[in-house]
């Protein structure tokens, strides 16, 4: 899990969405593994072929641009 709250975000299923959108990476809200009202979290998934990965985390160093929404 990733807290995101750094990004200034109040919906972790909004900033899913967006991340797919303007990064190109898949992440799930961690909202749908807690009963609490938790959204703050999300969770990636690793069971991936090195190079889907490698080409993730290129993608996921755009994330520096963004200091918030």
């Amino acid at each position: 899990m990733v807290d995101i709250s750094g990004f200034g975000w109040d919906s972790d299923t909004e900033f899913c969405e967006w991340l797919v959108r303007e990064i190109g990476v898949a992440a799930v809200p961690g909202s749908s593994f807690f009963r609490e009202d938790e959204r703050r979290y999300i969770r990636f998934h690793f069971a991936k072929k090195r190079e889907t990965l490698e080409a993730a985390l290129e993608r996921l160093q755009r994330l520096s641009r963004y200091g918030g929404k």
